[in-house]
């Protein structure tokens, strides 16, 4: 009994089928509700398709009003097709073959593709008629399955109501059994209806499921989650029941040892009264033989002392044994005392449980009472629920049934449609043919004559080109450039917000058009470079103006626009991709190459300069930070020249690449909204050339200025503060003054105020007479940028109109001045 597990006593058994019954019974009202739910979405599944059905109904229709006014405009068009050839075929002479060519074709092509667009829809009707019934078969099957499943799980479930009444009631009428088992029996079969009740439910799920034309995946989780929360509750209820379990052991085990506690102690106290009671004899025993040893014989009197002295050890301990005796006694009545105490508990325990089972029994009659009336509830709500949905099934199957007739009516439309289709292209196929061998025969003439115009026009292009670049060198007209700055890796990633804001079309050479506040604005301009346009491809236009330099001539080529247009870009690239300064230079020295094969000989000295905050500072020296000014030169040629700025004179052109790397390194930069890498300076490269024709001994000098100008910039959109907004102040004044200077020299004032900026003063021989002048206006084609492009561009149109005369070579033959 000690060893063995304790057997489970009436009350656990008790609880544990109450737990049990109450989570089955919330479960069962879960999943009620559940199948509530679903029968509830299968009604509106039912309703959609429903409507799919009338929709691809009004479709059907409207794709055979479609079909018949293809036919009427094919008709027309072969109509039309007929009369063409018969105009054809009697010889009349087209007058306006430029009308009349892009009207046959079209009807043609349009034939050729309603017949192709027909015949794909005929197929892909027969695919989806097909299809429709097929659909509605499936949709039939569907409803007699789930009919005759909804009337199976009703039966079924009033014939498990009816059988757990029929056993309640055999439990009830039983005999020699207690009330107690009854209930335990009762509530076990109650548990088993229950987990039957439970699986018939979620079949029923897993069948509404399974008929649903697009499943759930949130119900599947649902019920997932109600799983796993059946089984949390379940672990739950394991784990009250086990706590109760060890509780009512602890009890039994802590009642088990008091009683082995009282019986030790009752053994204790016999086995010290036996002790006691066989040491209180002696000391009489021994008190005779004294007496009769003290009065036969003098001899023993010390066996006597001895025996005396014994008998004295004895007294003492048996003394002390006695006071154990009563501690003992003692210890007993506290133990009695405590044991009587907790058989009181016990009682108290008993009766309290007692109480309890009362209370329990009254509560599980109360929830059999409940659980009774929750079946016929359920067993009517179910009933009630399955009435409507046979009346739907019904109504559903009458609804179609209509439709059959109407479907097989539709299909022999549709066949009829096809036979037409088929007599139709049979009619029409030759006349097609025809048609189209005539048409594509025009289609050639016409290609061919258009191409002569094309290449004549072409030649003519070339030829006004020509004649226009001979007449401004001429009249020394200062030749305007445009260049559409191509986007940055980070604007094509961000997009263009709004469209591009400059437009320049491909075959309008010089023509820019910019779109602001809802108006076009046009400018002509010599010619326009694309955003697509390579460095090589802008340099080849500038090279026979650079390569002038060596003939004697002064040669400036700048750029100009608003900050980030790019024109540093352009004047000198990027590694792997010069720019025109590069490009300008290596063509200057192959070409002396070439001719030093021609008996001539070159010098070349190379200056770098940078004009910054109305400042001119020297780009190649070790302390760039020297202020430098512009001095008339001395030897009385009326030539501008700055004191104390440093000259190199270079041998090839891998010495000026390391003298151009030195120079850009001087040079400001800075970072801006507008520009990462803003120039914050004018930078002026000068190659000065002078030829020596050893045969003759003739000397010619030759200036190519190469200049970037900083970029001009709105302070309130660049975010210029302190140091910046001071630079972007002198900037926008030093480009006014070139706007000034371009005024006069435009208007032939008779003073051209050079001196009003440092700038325009450094560049008085090249915007001067007798100079050739190449100006590339850069323009930015974001939207947001199209208010200052179009400022730069109406610069440009200014700039064109500036005539400087013809321009001159410095000459110097031998024993002869310069001229």
């Amino acid at each position: 009994m000690l060893c063995g597990k304790p057997p489970e006593s009436p009350l656990v058994q008790t609880m544990l089928q109450l737990f049990s019954f109450l989570e089955r019974y919330t479960q069962l009202q879960q999943l009620q509700e559940k199948a509530g739910e679903y029968r509830s979405r299968l009604h509106w599944e039912e309703s959609r398709w429903r409507r799919q059905m009338r929709g691809l109904k009004r479709a059907y229709q409207q794709r055979v009003k479609d079909k018949l006014s293809v036919i009427q405009s094919l008709e027309a068009i072969i109509l039309e097709q007929q009369g063409l050839l018969e105009k054809v075929q009697a010889g009349s002479k087209l007058q306006s073959p430029g009308l009349l060519c892009p009207v046959a074709p079209g009807g043609l092509h349009q034939l050729v593709e309603s017949i192709s667009a027909l015949q794909g829809e005929r197929s892909h009707l027969a695919e989806e008629v097909v299809g429709l019934q097929q659909r509605v078969e499936e949709r039939e099957r569907e409803k007699q399955q789930l009919a005759r499943s909804f009337h199976h799980q009703i039966q079924g479930l009033k014939q498990q109501i009816q059988g757990q009444e029929e056993e309640r009631e055999q439990l009830r009428l039983g005999r020699g059994v207690t009330d107690s088992e009854k209930r335990i029996h009762n509530l076990t079969m109650e548990n088993e209806g229950l987990k039957q009740s439970l699986q018939l439910s979620q079949g029923l799920l897993q069948q509404a499921a399974a008929i649903s034309a697009q499943p759930s995946d949130r119900m599947a989780m649902e019920n997932e989650a109600l799983h796993h929360k059946v089984l949390q509750l379940e672990a739950s209820l394991q784990q009250k029941v086990g706590e109760l379990m060890r509780l009512e052991g602890r009890m039994d085990q802590l009642q088990r040892s008091r009683e082995e506690e009282v019986r030790q102690l009752d053994k204790q106290l016999c086995g010290l009264r036996l002790p006691l009671q066989s040491q209180k004899g002696p000391p009489s025993e021994v008190q005779g033989p004294a007496k009769g040893v003290q009065a036969d014989s003098s001899q023993t009197l010390q066996a006597l002392a001895n025996a005396e002295a014994q008998n004295r050890a004895l007294v003492q301990q048996l003394s002390s044994q006695a006071q154990q005796c009563q501690q003992l006694a003692e210890q007993l009545q506290s133990s009695e005392g405590v044991a009587a105490a907790l058989r009181h508990k016990i009682s108290a325990y008993e009766k309290e449980v007692s109480g309890l089972r009362q209370e329990l029994l009254h509560e599980i009659r109360q929830l059999e009472e409940q659980k009774d009336m929750a079946v016929q509830e359920a067993s009517r709500t179910s009933e009630e629920r399955a009435q409507p949905l046979r009346k739907q099934l019904a109504g559903m199957k009458q609804h179609l049934h209509t439709l059959r007739p109407l479907l097989q009516g539709l299909q022999l439309d549709f066949r009829n449609i096809q036979g037409e289709m088929g007599s139709f292209a049979h009619c029409y196929k030759a006349a097609v043919e025809e048609a189209k061998l005539q048409m594509f025969s025009v289609i050639r003439e016409v290609a061919q004559s258009s191409q002569c115009l094309q290449e004549r026009y072409l030649r003519e292009v070339q030829l006004r080109k020509k004649y226009h670049d001979q007449l401004l060198e001429l009249k020394g007209n200062i030749r305007v450039l445009c260049r559409l700055k191509p986007l940055t890796e980070e604007e094509q990633q961000q997009g263009v917000p709004g469209g591009p804001g400059v437009e320049a079309s491909p075959a309008e050479d010089g023509c820019v058009t910019a779109s602001y506040k809802g108006k076009e604005h046009h400018f002509k301009l010599d010619k326009v470079f694309l955003p697509c346009a390579t460095q090589e491809e802008v340099f080849l236009e500038i090279e026979p103006v650079v390569l002038s330099c060596l003939q004697g001539y002064n040669v400036c080529i700048f750029a100009y626009g608003q900050t980030g247009s790019g024109k540093t870009y352009t004047m000198e690239g990027v590694p792997g991709n010069p720019g025109i300064n590069q490009q300008a230079l290596r063509a200057l020295y192959q070409e002396m190459e070439a001719k030093q094969a021609q008996a001539w000989k070159f010098s070349v000295h190379l200056t770098m300069v940078e004009i910054y905050n109305e400042v001119i500072r020297d780009l190649l020296t070790k302390d760039p930070q020297e202020k430098l000014d512009i001095k008339l030169h001395p030897d009385g040629s009326g030539q501008l020249h700055v004191p104390g700025l440093t000259s190199m004179e270079v041998q090839n052109f891998s010495e000026i690449q390391k003298i151009l790397q030195l120079g850009k390194r001087n040079r400001r930069t800075s970072s801006t909204h507008m520009n990462a890498h803003s120039s914050r300076s004018h930078a002026l490269l000068t190659l000065t050339l002078t030829g020596t024709e050893l045969t003759s001994g003739t000397k010619v000098t030759g200036k190519l200025n190469l200049v970037d100008l900083a970029g001009s910039e709105r302070v309130w959109k660049s975010g210029a503060q302190g140091e910046r907004l001071k630079e972007a102040q002198s900037i926008n004044r030093s480009l006014l003054a070139l706007g000034e200077v371009i005024q006069a020299l435009r208007t032939k004032q008779a003073h051209v105020p050079f001196r009003n900026s440092r700038l325009t003063y450094l560049l008085q021989d090249s915007l001067g007479k007798g100079s050739k002048t190449v100006m590339m206006v850069q323009i930015s084609p974001l939207e947001k940028n199209v208010g200052e492009s179009i400022c730069s561009l109406k610069f440009a149109q200014r700039v064109c109109k500036v005539e400087l005369g013809p321009a001159s070579r410095r000459i110097k033959a031998p024993d002869q001045r310069e001229v």
